[in-house]
């Protein structure tokens, strides 16, 4: 996301000995000359609109840096000063530039925020101890419960999965038989369909196109559209702030309908039966089709102490075996599943 910059705006400092509101970058309070604290609080002066800076010297020196507060004596001076302008000790032996970058809050969006506690020494006192409600204890008995609740909850779980998967061997009878192939055709066909104009196939013929959103760029790009939040103050560490906004840019691009020669999926050709006797089906192709592969499915019905069985495999040697009335050892689980399936000898 890009940072825009609208320009540049006065910002004010509430003197923390008599209440003053100063200058942004007036060093000292102008009422009662306390210095301004290093971590002071810079607002804004409008509640509504912006009191755009058009003085050239005041935006140089906002656009130069952040402060730098002298590591000798803690004076604020310029970013671009090479020594303190109270005590003439060099910044650059740990000089530390002020904090910038925040937003910067109005006056009345500061006043309606929670004051910050009392410093110890300022703090109210406590009350009498015996005022106090004192915490109560943890059941230690209904954590132990809660804790036997979830091992049992857990260990049913694991019986209840464990007993689903177990399986049980019986004997059944075959009492139905049901395949089906099916062989997948296509065929090279003329499509009409929409795509981004950059990639669209090598033979494709473009019919129409139009300007459709594709995707969103943190910076600016060739046709977008700037899309911008709401304007805000920034403190740029010189007692003067920044109004910018958070834009994003909305890329368009070219988006066709063309047409182009395509191979086409067609409805498979399908046979089924309900006997032993499967078979591939018969077609002929154009010079404009091809197939694309088999699939076969095989299913056996079978009846066992009183329950039906359906197992479907894809094995057409099993499939073989299974004549109507013979004999088979079926593996099932307790959903009467079928795992497994043997010829009984």
């Amino acid at each position: 996301m890009a940072r825009k910059s609208l320009g540049f705006v006065p910002l004010i400092w509430a003197c923390p000995s008599c209440g003053t509101q100063n200058p942004g970058p007036i060093k000292t309070c102008t009422s009662c000359g306390a210095p301004q604290p290093e971590d002071v609080q810079f607002l804004r002066v409008g509640e509504e609109e912006f009191n755009f800076i058009k003085d050239e010297a005041l935006i140089r020196m906002a656009k130069a840096g952040p402060d730098i507060h002298c590591p000798w004596c803690g004076t604020r001076n310029p970013s671009t000063a090479a020594v303190c302008s109270n005590c003439g000790g060099e910044l650059s032996q740990g000089g530390k530039p002020r904090q910038s970058g925040q937003k910067v809050q109005s006056a009345a969006e500061a006043a309606a925020q929670p004051q910050a506690p009392l410093p110890p020494q300022q703090a109210q006192p406590l009350p009498p101890a015996s005022a106090a409600q004192p915490a109560k204890p943890v059941n230690k008995k209904t954590i132990i419960i809660g804790v036997v609740v979830i091992a049992v909850l857990c260990l049913a779980g694991i019986l209840l999965v464990s007993w689903l998967n177990k399986t049980d061997t019986i004997q059944a009878t075959v009492t139905d038989v049901y395949w089906e192939r099916s062989v997948g055709i296509e065929e090279y066909q003329e499509v009409t369909a929409s795509d981004w104009c950059d990639e669209l196939p090598s033979d494709a013929e473009v019919l129409s196109y139009s300007q459709k959103y594709r995707y969103t760029s943190d910076s600016p790009a060739a046709n977008a559209t700037e899309v911008c939040g709401e304007e805000y103050v920034v403190d740029t560490g010189t007692g003067i702030g920044e109004v910018v906004q958070d834009c994003v840019y909305e890329v368009y691009a070219d988006y066709c309908q063309y047409s182009a020669w395509e191979w086409v999926a067609l409805s498979p050709m399908t046979v089924s039966g309900r006997d032993l006797s499967p078979y591939w089906p018969t077609f002929s192709l154009s010079d404009t089709q091809r197939e694309t592969g088999t699939a076969e499915e095989y299913v056996i019905t079978l009846t066992g102490d009183g329950e039906q069985y359906t197992y479907t495999t894809d094995d057409p040697d099993l499939f073989l075996q299974a004549e109507p009335g013979s004999v088979w050892e079926v593996t099932v689980n307790k959903l009467n599943q079928v795992r497994e399936l043997i010829p009984y000898n």
